[in-house]
Formats: C-alpha cells, structure tokens, sequence
C-alpha cells in the first residue's frame, strides 16, 4: 500500500519539505495503521529535520517527520488488542519510524489512547508531545504530590504550560517564568505566581522548592539549583544532570529519559473533564507547505501553547 506523506531528502531548512508518495510499512504485531487526521509542531520535530540528533538516531532518506499523531485506526497488527477498526486514536509516533506528516502513519499500541468523541481533533493532535513530557517529568521523575511546591520554566511552551495544568490539578503550588505578555494567561491557567524572566530573576525571588522542571536549559538550569531545598528534584528536558550543582545543593538532578507507563489517557480524561485547556495558536494544513510554514512560523514567533496541523 502506498500513501502521500511530506518527506525530507536531507536535514536542513524547511525547504527540504516536499510531497512524495512512499510505501507503507507492514505492521507489526502490536502497530496501529492510522488514517491521519492531524498532527501538530513542537520543538523536537524541528531539531530532527535539523539534524541536531543525527548523532543519536539517523534517518533513513526520504523520511517522514513528525511525533503528535491522531487519526481513525484503519488497520492493526496480529497482536493489538486494546483498539479497533474504526477508533479515533492519538499518540506519539517513533522518530526513526513511519511519521506523522504524512496520510496514513504507524503508531505503537502503547503509545497511543483513544480520544472521546467531545474532544476537538485540533486538541487531541497537540497532545500526546505536550502531555507525556510534562507527565513524565513532572510525576515518574519529580513525583510530585499535593501540597508541595513547584517551578515550572517556559510556562508559555505547550509542555510548561500543559505542566502547570497538570501540577496544579495534583494539588501542587505552581510558580512559572514567562514573558509579560503571557502573565495573564498563565494565571487563568492556575499559576500562583508568574515571573517575567525579563525583568524578575527567579533565583532572588524563589527558594524551599521542592520540584523544578526546566524546559529552556543553559544559564536558566544552573540557576535552578539555588531554588531548591536540601533534598529538592530538578528535572531538566534539555540538559544532562550537572553532578557538581546537585552536589553542592544537595539536590536530586535528573534529565527526563526512560520507559515509563503511557499517561495520555489520564490526561485525555482531565482535557474532557474541562480541567485540562490546551492553546491552539494557529493551525496549518497538513502537507508540505502546510508544515513548511507551521515551523517557519513556530521559529519566528513566541508561540504561546501550540501550533497544529490539520488535514
């Protein structure tokens, strides 16, 4: 079987993306073949078409990107036994597979989650890659409970802002950084507090954290250690744990990585349930100009939540 997909032939800029018809994979036993209808834009499918992580993972040319992946199970392997022809469907599709931009992807069976009929297919395309980081780090690594009291950087990103969603329905104390622009809108989200990182430093207005989640890196991760308590949890998206930092702080610092147990469903449940808004701030057509202007505009401008792409 064969299907139109946006492929790449090299890394590089957003011109490498173009239309071409490819053969579909056969399934493996616990796959998904879905019938894509939609996908979105986050910071890691730009790196891949880059070639920021050709040193982890090499592409296979011509190769479809894209993680966020919703659409109707058409066809399943031998072993699926949880979904059904016919299923609505999100997830994260692997980076060395059958991506999402494309009319028909591959999507593992626990990686994906069934997406009730009252949630907007725009919403469940931007899901899967803002909800399970921010899961992941903020309760299998941070384990976060009730009550204690968390910073969240890049609180305007899809994953930040999914973030303080999620830790403020546990019943955390939620602090952010964000542009002035976005201090409003955090706090509708349930921020209890939100620092320009403009004109605020973090580390002279914070302290006796137990839990920061860093999504930006750099000056902003080093000063992160100085928040904490003794016995504190750093969780970093994007740098490797600096052992002299935690050491001198005595703090726990971690880089969100490993296996763990797919949380989409629990938070499909939370979005349904009206305790979960996810911020579309502008949506694409899902094809090559579609997802060439989707990152072009995801680079050159403060995105506030997501950008999706739509068939």
């Amino acid at each position: 079987m064969q299907t139109s997909a946006v492929v790449i032939d090299n890394y590089g800029d957003t011109s490498e993306f173009h239309d071409k018809i490819v053969e579909i994979p056969e399934l493996k036993p616990k796959q998904l073949l879905l019938k894509v209808a939609g996908s979105s834009v986050a910071p890691f499918d730009i790196s891949v078409r880059k070639g920021v992580f050709k040193d982890d993972f090499t592409l296979t040319m011509p190769a479809i990107t894209g993680t966020d992946v919703v659409g109707e199970v058409v066809d399943k392997g031998s072993a699926v036994d949880k979904f059904e022809i016919g299923d609505i469907v999100c997830g994260m599709v692997g980076v060395k597979g059958f991506g999402s931009y494309s009319d028909y992807a591959i999507l593992g069976q626990s990686k994906a989650a069934k997406v009730p009929v009252s949630v907007p297919i725009q919403t469940a395309a931007i899901l899967p890659m803002t909800a399970i980081p921010a899961y992941n780090a903020l309760f299998d690594l941070g384990k976060l409970i009730a009550g204690e009291k968390v910073l969240i950087h890049g609180g305007a990103g899809g994953v930040g802002s999914m973030a303080i969603q999620l830790a403020k329905n546990a019943g955390a104390i939620v602090y952010t950084t964000a542009s002035a622009r976005n201090i409003d809108d955090l706090k509708k989200l349930g921020a209890d507090k939100v620092l320009d990182y403009h004109s605020e430093q973090f580390e002279k207005v914070l302290s006796d954290l137990d839990l920061v989640i860093d999504t930006v890196g750099r000056d902003t991760y080093k000063h992160s250690f100085e928040v904490l308590k003794p016995g504190g949890r750093l969780v970093s998206l994007v740098e490797d744990p600096n052992e002299d930092l935690a050491q001198k702080y005595n703090v726990n610092a971690m880089y969100l990585s490993g296996k763990f147990a797919n949380p989409l469903e629990k938070v499909i449940g939370l979005v349904n349930g009206g305790k979960i808004k996810l911020n579309i701030q502008k949506v694409f057509p899902l094809n090559a100009k579609g997802v060439k202007d989707a990152q072009d505009y995801y680079s050159n401008n403060h995105v506030f939540g997501k950008v999706a792409l739509i068939k």
